[in-house]
């Protein structure tokens, strides 16, 4: 890994969202700031370091910011321009089963990402959805469903997550809550038959016996 001058802008576009500032320095390491004080220091090759005489909680999260960072930057260079009119600033990512996901950096710190369909004679590509301010998790999520990479009864949302979550905490749940249950036991069942999920081990009879 090496920082750039685009990764330092994206840095700093990511590390607000943590309330972190990302003080603008040409040299390295690279000084981030919280509540205007030293937190941490980021080295050319993305380690960071703390100084001992500060609570660095706050910049716990820091490593994983670069790591992301990194892979958008990798994706990036890595990725040929498209050869199609009207798109041909983006760069390719990726492209399967008739679907693309594509990126732009648009400047100040922020990479635009888009998944498309491409049409048949491969001249072309409809029905884009667009993900602005480096948002390259919801983008890769929205490629692998569109594109077919994962079958999508095999996925469930944050909405159904939250559901089951609350399945264990709330046993007042009304009746349409409880239907959404059951088609999500059923959906989990078509993945994993209950004759192959949990197996209850079977009991020896001679410890049976002992009981």
């Amino acid at each position: 890994m090496e920082i750039n001058e685009r990764m330092k802008k994206v840095l700093q576009v990511q590390l607000s969202h943590l309330g972190l500032e990302l003080k603008p320095e040409n040299r390295f390491p690279l000084t981030v700031l919280h509540d205007h004080r030293p937190i941490a220091y980021i080295q050319e090759d993305g380690a960071v370091h703390y100084p001992v005489d500060r609570d660095t909680t706050p910049a716990r999260r820091i490593p994983g910011v670069i790591a992301k960072v990194w892979e958008m930057e990798q994706a990036y260079r890595q990725a040929p321009h498209l050869e199609l009119s009207g798109v041909n600033s983006y760069k390719k990512i990726l492209q399967y089963n008739q679907h693309l996901l594509a990126a732009r950096y648009d400047g100040n710190g922020h990479f635009r990402f888009v998944t498309w369909q491409v049409n048949f004679d491969q001249t072309g590509v409809t029905l884009g959805h667009y993900f602005y301010r480096n948002e390259y998790e919801q983008a890769k999520e929205d490629f692998i469903q569109r594109s077919g990479l994962v079958d999508e009864r095999k996925l469930f949302s944050k909405e159904q997550l939250s559901i089951l979550y609350s399945r264990f905490h709330d046993v007042s749940l009304d009746y349409p809550e409880k239907q959404e249950i059951d088609r999500l036991i059923r959906q989990i069942e078509t993945i994993t038959p209950v004759s192959q999920a949990v197996q209850q081990p079977e009991l020896d009879p001679e410890l049976d016996n002992e009981r």
